[in-house]
């Protein structure tokens, strides 16, 4: 696998990591896994540290990522690594991933922090105002409330594959590319394209 698909496979996994509540934890075990780490080490302003199922055995990791989000420290990422250190390639893939990592854990802790706060009847209102089917905005309603797919399938009735296809609708009408870009615009951070004057056809 060439550095180009593998960096396309982790920003997926990235961008797809599920429920928002435990997107740090998911997200650092995928950077983690990228250049093989043993453990990692996940410390966080005003968070409590999140670290793997094995611990760090040293208290001078391989390696140490600084996460930032524009200019803002999100938090560090230690990395102990079994074997070689990562090379220049490497590196240069952990630097990326690193800021898209980092973009997410501020918006994951912006959603937990303020979305969770959020009153039910505005969400509802968000809702009612974007370009959605009754099936989709049941789908949407689910996951800002912190369902993974599997627990939207169950409550549904539909399949995973399914609830897969009406995201992959629901991301492409509000023009956002990830769970955590919709939760955003459900929170109120984003804003909701105006809905249209027609309701589309509903089908499962």
């Amino acid at each position: 696998m060439t550095s180009s698909e593998r960096l396309m496979e982790v920003v997926e996994r990235l961008t797809e990591l599920d429920p928002v509540r435990t997107y740090p934890q998911r997200g650092a075990t995928v950077i983690a896994g990228l250049v093989g780490a043993h453990s990692f080490l996940l410390e966080r302003p005003d968070a409590d540290p999140l670290s793997s199922e094995d611990t760090l055995t040293s208290t001078d990791p391989t390696l140490s990522l600084p996460l930032r989000q524009g200019r803002a420290y999100v938090g560090t990422l230690h990395l102990e690594i079994v074997g070689d250190a990562p090379d220049g390639n490497q590196l240069e893939l952990l630097k990326t991933v690193s800021r898209l990592f980092a973009r997410g854990i501020g918006y994951a802790e912006r959603l937990t922090g303020e979305g969770s706060r959020r009153p039910g009847e505005a969400v509802e209102q968000t809702l009612r105002r974007a370009p959605l089917t009754p099936r989709e905005r049941d789908v949407v309603s689910l996951l800002v409330g912190g369902a993974s797919t599997r627990e939207i399938a169950a409550e549904t009735g539909l399949t995973v594959s399914t609830v897969n296809t009406y995201l992959k609708r629901i991301f492409s009408k509000l023009g956002v590319h990830s769970r955590v870009e919709l939760i955003a615009r459900m929170a109120g951070t984003a804003t909701i394209p105006p809905r249209p004057n027609y309701e589309a056809p509903h089908t499962d």
